[in-house]
């Protein structure tokens, strides 16, 4: 099934790709890395969940003319991890959560000499979710027990964001930029208790014009 959704994805990427050459006046590219702060929020949960996460993907930058385009990222593993601690009676527990995707963000474009800014949708399908609880009292052994909650297969975000192309050669470029995902569903299947993920990415493209 992953391997199918993964197989899909790489051509609906190439598939833009090639679309927009007919009507662009340039398209590019290539790889993307991305690393993001996740931000978990749920109605009612005390204390902070917070965390760190890596995406590894494909880019695709389209321009239509010299200020309006369009940037698709396919992000085939996105990370996603945020984890809590809190200390009650001497016992300390820790809960530890990830999460991973395959997310494509299809983004409108407007770019002035570089700078640009992107906003669109952005839909993720979910790979893999792992839990893990562990509580340590003193003079006692660390006891751990795993976390098996229940997670949406589908996720939907609002994108927002800004970056710059920096320029290497005639035909590459390195794409920069900062990425608000806002989240439109909730992350777990809660009943009648809200819950999402806020992500906050940087990420980087090196991009080749075809």
């Amino acid at each position: 099934m992953k391997k199918s959704l993964f197989t899909i994805s790489v051509y609906l990427l190439l598939l833009v790709a090639f679309t927009g050459i007919g009507f662009a006046q340039s398209v590019s590219i290539g790889p993307r890395l991305t690393g993001n702060l996740n931000i978990y929020n749920q109605k009612g949960l005390t204390g902070t969940w917070n965390g760190i996460g890596i995406g590894i993907g494909g880019n695709v930058d389209v321009s239509f003319s010299q200020h309006i385009g369009l940037i698709v990222n396919l992000t085939v593993f996105d990370m996603k991890g945020f984890s809590n601690s809190q200390t009650a009676n001497n016992v300390t527990t820790e809960n530890s959560l990830t999460l991973s995707y395959l997310t494509i963000d299809p983004l409108f474009k407007a770019e002035f000499s570089g700078f640009y800014m992107v906003g669109g949708p952005s839909l993720g399908i979910k790979l893999g979710s792992s839990g893990e609880r562990t509580q340590v009292a003193a003079g006692q052994n660390p006891g751990t027990q795993t976390l098996e909650l229940d997670t949406k297969s589908v996720r939907f975000d609002i994108v927002a964001g800004t970056g710059y192309s920096f320029v290497l050669s005639p035909g590459m470029s390195l794409g920069t930029d900062f990425l608000v995902y806002i989240p439109v569903t909730d992350t777990y299947n809660f009943p009648g208790l809200s819950n999402s993920v806020l992500s906050l990415k940087l990420g980087a493209s090196l991009k080749f014009k075809l």
